[in-house]
């Protein structure tokens, strides 16, 4: 290590000297390590963006191996009904003619009967039946009102849903059952005093205001009366939802979309792979300038075996179209993939969808077993990160050892030119002395002669 007195004595700048030799040792020896360690971070980086874009074939057939066909329905009218797909319905069409809804049945107490909700009732017991159900009672007390009634009937279960609406003469008692369907009509059954007796006539035909009915539906021909709207037991794997009175025809069939869509996406996946790849491996003859990654033999080789995993055959009998070209992808003289969505429907129609599904599921399971031996934790791509982390080490370690040996050179270079450095300052010293003696000596010698 340099320090502030040295080329003292020999008037040069040894410091700088001592710098410009220790830099000579240490730069070339530098500068080729930062070269290995700029170009492993560079590979270590490539590989991070190739393994990324292979995650994404990964997930695209994740999707398609695990693909299970799911069935959808169409109607040509939906203000008539919806209809959900709950198991393995039948495929097909079917015509739907709704003549009218399920209905709950409304009940309301006499016009007029009430001056204001604040109104008492009267007192005794007020039980309400929906249909064959249970009875609940109810107990009115002296003081009740009208407001005290609705509210006790709605935090009682009773089945039925109360309110009050004024028809400008006065404050009406209504009651609306949570069912419907015809056989859900309210009972009330009263036991009390004449104030209270006003409400007995509540579900008598004259204080209906909506009809308790059942839905009544045709479907192809075939006559179907339902208490609900919602017909979860008519067709096998459905239930339909009735919306409104109307016609409207309805379509079975399993979603080919979503498997089109699949293939579609791995497709997309595979060139953006292939996009990548060709990217870290480019080289510019103009330039003679080579990509991180040109002759890279993990990139071939990885590109190789994904490029094979697509014309592996489905191992799914009794199904004629084997492989994803018989499907419509087919590779391109760029190594993308391109795909015939077109002659994707031919094969489907032709072939089916189940059969279609379990052959593309099955060449897809084969695909991921392929990249798992390029992506996987023994795999091509973190076989060679492994082996670059390795490098890396070593040039660390190499690092450490120049340091150690510049720092050994810069003290030995530091003490020999100090010796020297110390060797001139005496040298200078005994020059000064005899120049001084000689000098004084020129005259003794005059004076004797």
């Amino acid at each position: 290590m340099a320090i502030s007195s040295l080329g003292v004595g020999s008037g040069l700048d040894l410091n700088q000297i001592v710098g410009d030799l220790v830099n000579a040792q240490r730069a070339p020896r530098e500068e080729r390590l930062n070269e290995r360690e700029e170009r492993i971070e560079a590979e270590i980086s490539a590989y991070g963006s190739l393994s990324s874009s292979m995650d994404g074939i990964g997930s695209a057939l994740s999707n398609l191996a695990d693909f299970e066909p799911e069935q959808s329905a169409s109607l040509s009218n939906e203000d008539v009904a919806s209809v959900v797909i709950t198991g393995d319905a039948p495929n097909g069409d079917f015509n739907m003619d709704v003549q009218q809804l399920a209905e709950a049945q409304t009940v309301a107490s006499d016009s007029g009967l009430f001056d204001s909700t604040d109104e008492e009732v009267g007192a005794g017991t007020f039980s309400i039946s929906v249909g064959d159900g249970e009875a609940v009672s109810l107990d009115v007390e002296e003081g009740d009102t009208l407001n005290d009634l609705r509210n006790a009937i709605n935090d009682a279960d009773a089945g039925v849903r109360a309110s009050i609406v004024n028809d400008g003469n006065g404050p009406r008692l209504t009651m609306t059952s949570e069912s419907t369907g015809e056989q859900n009509t309210i009972n009330v059954e009263v036991d009390g005093d004449a104030d209270l007796d006003r409400l007995a006539n509540l579900g008598d035909p004259e204080t209906v205001t909506v009809e308790a009915q059942d839905a009544l539906v045709t479907i192809d021909g075939m006559e179907i009366t339902s208490a609900s709207n919602t017909l979860e037991d008519t067709i096998e794997g459905m239930a339909i939802d009735l919306e409104g009175v109307g016609q409207t025809s309805v379509s079975v069939s399993e979603d080919q979309d979503e498997l089109r869509n699949g293939l579609e996406s791995f497709v997309e996946a595979y060139n953006t792979m292939v996009s990548e790849t060709n990217e870290l491996t480019a080289y510019d003859a103009e330039e003679d300038e080579a990509a991180v990654l040109t002759g890279d033999s993990t990139v071939r080789s990885a590109r190789s075996r994904m490029s094979n995993a697509l014309t592996e055959r489905s191992q799914v009998e009794g199904i004629n179209n084997q492989t994803l070209a018989e499907l419509g992808i087919t590779t391109q003289r760029d190594g993308t993939l391109s795909f015939d969505t077109q002659r994707f429907d031919e094969v489907m129609d032709r072939e089916g969808f189940e059969d279609v599904s379990a052959m593309v599921r099955d060449i897809a399971g084969g695909m991921e077993e392929t990249l798992q031996g390029i992506t996987g934790p023994e795999g091509l791509i973190q076989t060679r990160q492994d082996g670059l982390q390795n490098e890396q080490d070593r040039v660390d370690r190499q690092r450490e050892r120049l340091d150690d040996r510049i720092e050994r050179l810069e003290d030995r270079l530091v003490r020999q030119f100090s010796s020297m450095d110390t060797s001139v300052a005496q040298m200078q010293q005994t020059g000064d002395f005899l120049q001084q003696r000689l000098g004084g000596g020129g005259g003794m010698g005059g004076g004797m002669i």
